[in-house]
């Protein structure tokens, strides 16, 4: 069940990422379709989302292990409300021309709701 707490909540986040965020664009890679007439694959169309998230920051050095966490690593905050998609693996996120890999999304909650995901990205 989701509170005014919860609304209030979304709100902000969504409110700190359109005020103070960069805009992005998540990418999902198309699906390969294989043509039995031809015997050849293709590649599906490319869908992509631009969005406002958090400004991209590295990592605190004390976290980085140079495994889960590498030197060169961002993290975005990407607010759910009004977002259309669902962040995943298989996406690549494009931050000023430089495209980067998603390593690990983290849901963030306002209870029982997801309000943000906390999103690592790797080049």
């Amino acid at each position: 069940m989701t509170t005014a707490t919860d609304t209030k909540l979304l709100d902000q986040v969504y409110t700190v990422a359109q005020s103070y965020g960069k805009l992005v664009t998540f990418s999902v890679p198309g699906t390969k379709v294989y043509d039995p007439a031809t015997g050849k694959t293709t590649e599906g169309s490319v869908v992509s989302h631009a969005v406002k998230v958090t400004p991209p920051a590295g990592y605190n050095h004390g976290l980085v292990d140079g495994d889960t966490i590498q030197a060169r690593d961002l993290v975005v905050i990407l607010p759910k409300k009004l977002t259309t998609f669902t962040p995943a693996l298989a996406m690549q996120v494009t931050v000023d021309a430089e495209v980067f890999d998603i390593v690990t999304i983290r849901p963030l909650y306002s209870g029982a709701d997801i309000c943000a995901w906390d999103i690592q990205l790797r080049q």
